[in-house]
């Protein structure tokens, strides 16, 4: 099975890097750790730090601009699924899905109500800070 798994990412990998060979290798690796997150909850090239909303709130500009995973509780689900609100035991955070393809399909499901999501931490107006997502990783939560 291991071997199995081991073979279907290479054939993957070499099908995105054949496919995508005008892009730079930055890009193609970005786009690999989005459809890793949203296969496994974790990255292979890049270091996201996993953060808490308090962690973010309270940010003096480390965070800014970086990746990050946020994992929490959804509270509300926006129209046509472009933003949800979401908690963890310390805060609550806006999350943009624009940048989510299909996020309709796994977040408009009431019964998801925990997610796992890997995202750029921008500023909003008046400096609050907002989560501009790239995956999303439905129902998993962490030990």
């Amino acid at each position: 099975m291991f071997l199995r798994n081991i073979r279907l990412f290479l054939c993957f990998f070499l099908f995105a890097s054949f496919s995508s060979s005008c892009k730079k290798v930055q890009t193609l690796k970005e786009d690999f750790d989005e459809v890793s997150f949203t296969w496994t909850g974790g990255t292979i090239f890049g270091e996201p730090f996993q953060v808490t909303t308090k962690q973010m709130h309270f940010d003096t500009g480390d965070l800014f601009g970086k990746d990050v995973i946020v994992e929490g509780e959804i509270l509300e689900r926006g129209e046509s699924s472009t933003h949800l609100i979401m908690a963890d035991e310390d805060g609550r955070i806006l999350v943009v899905l624009t940048s989510v393809d299909e996020a309709y399909r796994f977040l408009g499901k009431s019964s998801v109500n925990h997610v796992k999501i890997l995202g750029r931490l921008e500023r909003g107006k008046k400096g609050l800070p907002y989560l501009l997502a790239k995956a999303v990783k439905p129902g998993v939560k962490s030990p």
